[in-house]
C-alpha cells in the first residue's frame, strides 16, 4: 500500500506545529549551532545533523525533561533498529501528548520512558492539566485521517524519506538560491505582502512583464521555452528526480515544483494572514501546445494517500524563500481521468485523425501546469490587465502558474523511412489566426521531420486553398502511395514535411471546435546519427498577435553504440 508521504504530508506539518514561520525561523526550524534550537532537536530539514534520523545537537542538555533528567546529545528521535512505532522515542512523545484527560508526568514535568531513555512530551501540553494547547497540533489530530496515525504508518512501512534529492530541489540548493531572492522594487514596510510564483525559471524572481512593479521588466524575462525551463520536475518516490523514456502502466511518480516568495511579508495559516491559507495545486493535460482537457493531481500533503484532493497546502513561506509543493502522480489514474476529460470535451475520432481516445492516449505523454490560486492578500503587483489566474494563463504574464512541457525523444526508435511520432492536442489562443513554429537544430539533409494533422482539422483551418486564414511554410505535402509516403500516426492524416529551417503553419481560428490533434514524426537512420550533435525540437504556439501562449519541447536523445529499440510508451 502507498505510503503517506514523510516531506510532504508529515514532516511539513510538523514544522508548522513546531516553529515554521520563517527559515530557519525558532523553536525547532531553527539553525544548528543556535542556541534558541528547542531540545538540540532540528526539523530545519530532514536529513539535519540533529534531525529525525541523527541524534540530538549539542543544546540538547539545555532542556529538562524531568527534576532530575537533561536531554542527552547521543539520544536519537527514532530507533534506526525498529520500525516498531513504540520503540521510536518521537513517536511515543507525540503521541503522549494526545493521551485522553492529559499527558502524562509528574512534579509539573510531563514525559514518557522508552528504550530506558526519558523523552519530554511534545508538543509542550499546557499546565498543569497536560491538554493540548498547540492548536496546529491540536487541528491536524481532531479528525480523520490524523497526524499521529500517519507517522505511526510511515514508521511501520520503514521510515523511508522522500523528500527531495537532486537539484535544484534539496534543502542546500533551496538555501543557496534564495540568498539572492529580493523582494518587488516599490514594496513598502507598510504593505505586508507575500508575493508567490511558480518557478517558470532557475533563478526565478517572481517578475513578469507588466506587473505594476518599477521599472518594469520585458516579456523575455521568463524564456519564450518557459514549459522547458519551468522548475517542475518528476521524482521517483525516494525524492530523486527522474527522466522516463515513457510513462508505463503500473507507474507512479511525484510532481514536485518549486515555488516562491518575493513579498516582504510570509503566507500560510503559520503567519495568521489574510487569506488564512495558501493552496498550490497542479493539473495534468494530454500532451499539447498550449491547453487541452484537464484532470486534477492529488495533493502529497494529503495524510490519506488515496485521497484525491487536489488542494497542496503550504503552511508556510516565509519573505524571500523558496520552497517545493508535491503531487502525485499515478500514470493509470492520471490518464483514466485524461480519457474522461476528453470524453467530456467532445473528442470525436475525426479530431484525432480518426482514432479512439484510448489509441490517441496509448502512446503519449502528458503536460503539467502548477497554479498558486490562494494565498496572497490584495495588493497592487497583479498580472496586466488583472486577468484573473485560469489554466490558461500565461507563464511569461502572471507569476501564479507555470507549466512544463518536455518529453524525451529516443532517436533509437525512429528508422530511415519509419518516422517515431509524438502525437499533441492543439488549442485555439485567443481570437483569430495561430501559428505553431518549429524550432530545431537537426540537419535536414540527415534528418526527415514531418507533421502529422487529421485531414478535416487540415482542411478547415491549415490548407491555403480551403481555410480562412490557414498556411503552410517551409512544409511540403507528402502525397499518399507515393516514393515520400510514411507510415502515419493515425489514419486520416494530412503529412507535410519540413523543408526550410523556418518552418510555420498558420492555423484559422477554431474556437468553434477548440481542440483538434496533431503529430510531430521524425525520421532518420540511427547508425548514421550516432555522432550527430543532440539538439532540442521544440514547437512554439502564438496568437494572432504574435505573442507566444506555449509550446511543447522533445529532448533528443542520440543513439548509442548498439543501443537497442525500447518498449513502446505508455
Amino acid at each position: 500500500m502507498t505510503d503517506p508521504s514523510l516531506y510532504y504530508a508529515i514532516f511539513k506539518k510538523f514544522q508548522a506545529v513546531a516553529g515554521g514561520t520563517s527559515a530557519p525561523g525558532f523553536g525547532h526550524v531553527n539553525d544548528d549551532n543556535s542556541a534558541e534550537l528547542s531540545g538540540g532537536f532540528s526539523l530545519l530539514h530532514t536529513q539535519d545533523q540533529f534531525g529525525l534520523y541523527q541524534h540530538l545537537g549539542p543544546h540538547a542538555p539545555d532542556y529538562s525533561v524531568d527534576a532530575t533528567t537533561k536531554l542527552d546529545p547521543a539520544m536519537m528521535p527514532l530507533n534506526p533498529m525498529s520500525n516498531d512505532p513504540l520503540q521510536n522515542p518521537l513517536f511515543v512523545m507525540l503521541k503522549a501528548s494526545l493521551t485522553p484527560g492529559g499527558a502524562p508526568g509528574s512534579g509539573g514535568y510531563f514525559f514518557v520512558t522508552v528504550n530506558n531513555q526519558k523523552w519530554p512530551v511534545m508538543p509542550p501540553p499546557a499546565f498543569p492539566d497536560g491538554s493540548v494547547n498547540n492548536l496546529n497540533w491540536k487541528g491536524f489530530n481532531t479528525n480523520a485521517p490524523l497526524l499521529i496515525d500517519a507517522f505511526e504508518t510511515w514508521i511501520t512501512n520503514g521510515k523511508v524519506d522522500d523528500s527531495p534529492k537532486t537539484a535544484p530541489l534539496t534543502f542546500a540548493d533551496l538555501a543557496q538560491a534564495q540568498s539572492q531572492l529580493k523582494p518587488f522594487p516599490g514594496l513598502s514596510v507598510n504593505n505586508n505582502w507575500p508575493l508567490l510564483f511558480v518557478a517558470s525559471m532557475a533563478g526565478d524572481d517572481g517578475r513578469r512583464a507588466g506587473d505594476h512593479a518599477v521599472p518594469d521588466v520585458p516579456i523575455d524575462h521568463v524564456p519564450p521555452h518557459f514549459w522547458n525551463s519551468a522548475q517542475i520536475f518528476l521524482t521517483d518516490k525516494g525524492g530523486t528526480r527522474v527522466f522516463p523514456a515513457s510513462l508505463k502502466p503500473g507507474e507512479e511518480y511525484y510532481v514536485a515544483a518549486l515555488i516562491g516568495n518575493a513579498g516582504n511579508w510570509g503566507a500560510g495559516r503559520c503567519f495568521g494572514g489574510v487569506p488564512a491559507h495558501m493552496f498550490v495545486q497542479a493539473d495534468a493535460l494530454p500532451f499539447n501546445t498550449f491547453m487541452g482537457p484537464n484532470v486534477h493531481l492529488p495533493s502529497l500533503s494529503n495524510l490519506d494517500p488515496q485521497s484525491i484532493n487536489q488542494q497542496y497546502e503550504q503552511y508556510f513561506l516565509a519573505k524571500e524563500t523558496y520552497d517545493v509543493a508535491g503531487f502525485r502522480f499515478n500514470v493509470d489514474k492520471v490518464f483514466a481521468g485524461l480519457k474522461v476529460a476528453m470524453t467530456n470535451a467532445g473528442f470525436t475520432p475525426a479530431q484525432l485523425g480518426g482514432m479512439s481516445i484510448d489509441d490517441w492516449l496509448r502512446g503519449s505523454h502528458a503536460c503539467v501546469k502548477v497554479t498558486i490560486p490562494v494565498g496572497e492578500n490584495a495588493n497592487t503587483f497583479t498580472p496586466e490587465g488583472n486577468v484573473p489566474l485560469t489554466l490558461a494563463s500565461n507563464p511569461r504574464k502572471d507569476r501564479h502558474i507555470a507549466q512544463r512541457n518536455l518529453a524525451p525523444f529516443d532517436m533509437a526508435l525512429m528508422a530511415a523511412k519509419k518516422p517515431a511520432w509524438t502525437k499533441f492536442i492543439v488549442a485555439q489562443a485567443g481570437a483569430g489566426v495561430n501559428a505553431l513554429k518549429l524550432e530545431h537544430g537537426l540537419p535536414l539533409d540527415a534528418v526527415r521531420v514531418y507533421l502529422a494533422i487529421p485531414r478535416p482539422a487540415y482542411e478547415l483551418y491549415v490548407d491555403p486553398k480551403k481555410s480562412k486564414g490557414g498556411a503552410v511554410r517551409g512544409f511540403e505535402a507528402i502525397h499518399d502511395g507515393g516514393r515520400e509516403a510514411v507510415a502515419k500516426p493515425f489514419p486520416d492524416a494530412v503529412i507535410l514535411q519540413q523543408t526550410q529551417a523556418a518552418a510555420e503553419i498558420h492555423v484559422a481560428d477554431h474556437a468553434r471546435e477548440r481542440f483538434f490533434g496533431m503529430a510531430l514524426g521524425i525520421a532518420g537512420d540511427p547508425a548514421r546519427l550516432r555522432d550527430l550533435r543532440a539538439s532540442d525540437v521544440s514547437m512554439v504556439h502564438a496568437e494572432h498577435d504574435g505573442g507566444i501562449v506555449g509550446g511543447f519541447t522533445l529532448k533528443m536523445q542520440a543513439p548509442r553504440q548498439g543501443a537497442m529499440r525500447q518498449g513502446a510508451p505508455r
